[in-house]
């Protein structure tokens, strides 16, 4: 290799970080086998320019802002969702993740007994295999502690505690490229395709006649009390030939005309509240009301619920459709506003100016967001993974830059706003964000892993090298068939489940890309958090055993 370019590399971290980035998409574009690496290539390069020099390596701030900024903008968005996923699997899951956690240890352990490996070495090839930093560091403080309550030599404390490192930096890619092999095999023996896009249902207009005596003389809102999940809006009423906004105080009377917004299902229950399908067409006449799509922008509306803007009577309008991403939907009452939804908005004519003001109705704000607000996040998500976890017998642990961020991220996405501060990012802003942050930390990553790799495996990590391959292989392949045999999951969730086994967003990335979906977000933030806890419990005592 040119003398000229390695210095060049060190010399210009920048220069790296970029070539890094820009040839690792192009590897990631090349199919091998039929398959691609996609995002991942970005790894794959890091790795080879690094191997160039011990000195070609971007510094760690790098690779630390990427994980944080990349995990920070997945938890804003998949909060939200997470909290009803939990609810129905999430325990499920994280019990998974713990049990085949568990196996990957003792797999660990028996290898290390049968090849003769050190127990720092054997920790290190734990959590390089499973590709976890806040485990590696746990088990390198644990050999560290054990080497000087030993009274060893300070050299000697360094040569233990670097031990786990060498092992991790052998473990780690192999931890990755095998994983995304996993995937490609299991997907071809399983001829599983990706499942189509997911349309949400039509949304459909139409006008009844009131005709049921149970709703007569009550209020919109007292006959829509009792129906929990009705999925529709009601948007105009028209009383004596008068059309007007329906509001939560419009009062039903025989004969008049509600216009209903909703999917097929919806309507069918409209049909059985209000009484029969009317051929009248009031949504037609645009003379005196009239409908608006207008951008969310104004963040003072941000995060707040429909219900709390109370429109109908500050603004004398009503909220009748919400398109969020590729999406729309029929809004309810406790439905928040996030930025970037486009909404669509029954009004007097003469109002709709005003309203639009109200909303802010800038394409520019859909795609800002409030960075005080996220960088005030992921302040408190390193503070919470910086916060020392106390274990029995006295030791503690820590979540790390990746798990803390995650956790108050979906915390943050869940709450969407406290006060006057908005947690949520545009859908625009949290893909850029969320892309950038994982190019930072695979090419960070690689470039530092690249030299060592090279280096020990040349010199004597063959044995290593294969362990951590035989010990990635197992516990991916264990975890996808029981995923697939014994917790019937789609192979999308699936996938997203082994990357947050695993804890690697590499995978995740991957994924994603190959299933178009938030599927995989979802059951990778779901057990993410109790993987991060099990591998780092598990790292310390495969140490405290090997530095005994």
């Amino acid at each position: 290799m040119p003398e000229w370019l390695t210095s060049t590399l060190i010399q210009y971290p920048i220069l790296t970080l970029f070539l890094a980035i820009g040839l690792g998409y192009l590897v990631g574009e090349i199919r091998i086998l039929g398959f691609r690496f996609g995002v991942a290539g970005v790894l794959f390069m890091g790795l080879a320019l690094g191997a160039l020099h011990p000195d070609i390596a971007l510094p760690d701030v790098v690779p630390t802002i990427g994980l944080i900024i990349f995990v920070y903008a997945i938890g804003i968005h998949s909060g939200p969702a997470l909290a009803a996923a939990f609810r129905t699997r999430g325990y499920r899951d994280s019990l998974l993740a713990a049990a085949v956690l568990v196996f990957g240890a003792l797999l660990t352990l028996a290898l290390a007994w049968a090849v003769g490996f050190s127990g720092p070495r054997a920790a290190g090839l734990f959590c390089g295999a499973l590709t976890n930093t806040p485990a590696l560091a746990a088990a390198r403080e644990t050999v560290r502690d054990a080497a000087l309550r030993q009274g060893l030599p300070e050299a000697e404390v360094r040569a233990r505690a670097v031990e786990p490192v060498v092992a991790y930096s052998i473990a780690y890619p192999l931890g990755v490229i095998g994983v995304l092999l996993c995937f490609q095999l299991t997907r071809r023996w399983w001829k599983v395709t990706p499942p189509p896009v997911e349309e949400a249902p039509e949304i459909l207009v139409r006008n009844y006649v009131v005709r049921n005596p149970g709703v007569l003389g009550r209020t919109i809102a007292e006959v829509l009390r009792v129906h929990k999940e009705y999925g529709f809006v009601v948007s105009r009423i028209q009383k004596g030939g008068q059309t007007d906004i329906a509001t939560s105080e419009s009062r039903l009377e025989a004969g008049d005309i509600v216009v209903v917004v909703g999917d097929e299902e919806a309507h069918e229950r409209a049909q059985q509240i209000f009484g029969e399908t009317s051929e009248a067409q009031l949504e037609l006449d645009r003379t005196r009301l009239d409908y608006r799509r207008i951008f969310v922008s104004d963040k003072r509306v941000v995060g707040l619920r429909l219900r709390d803007l109370d429109l109908q009577n500050r603004l004398q309008a009503t909220v009748t459709r919400i398109r969020r991403g590729d999406l729309d939907v029929v809004p309810g009452p406790d439905t928040r506003l996030e930025f970037g939804d486009l909404i669509r908005v029954l009004a007097l004519r003469e109002r709709l100016p005003e309203i639009a003001r109200f909303f802010g109705d800038s394409i520019r704000g859909t795609a800002e967001t409030d960075f005080g607000s996220v960088a005030l996040g992921m302040v408190l998500g390193v503070l919470v993974g910086m916060m020392p976890i106390p274990l029995p017998g006295g030791s503690t642990v820590r979540l790390g830059l990746a798990g803390g961020p995650l956790l108050v991220a979906l915390v943050l996405g869940k709450l969407e706003r406290t006060g006057r501060i908005t947690w949520v990012i545009p859908v625009s802003a949290n893909l850029t964000l969320r892309q950038i942050g994982l190019l930072l930390f695979l090419a960070g990553v690689g470039t530092r892993a690249g030299y060592a790799f090279v280096q020990t495996l040349g010199a004597n990590g063959i044995q290593m090298l294969l362990a951590g391959a035989a010990i990635t292989f197992a516990v991916t392949l264990v975890t996808l068939l029981a995923g697939h045999r014994l917790l019937k999951l789609r192979f999308d969730f699936l996938i997203g489940l082994v990357s947050g086994v695993q804890t690697q967003p590499a995978c995740l990335a991957f994924a994603a890309n190959q299933f178009h979906s938030d599927a995989p977000n979802l059951t990778y933030a779901s057990v993410y958090p109790a993987a991060t806890i099990a591998k780092i419990i598990l790292a310390q005592l495969l140490a405290a055993w090997a530095a005994g």
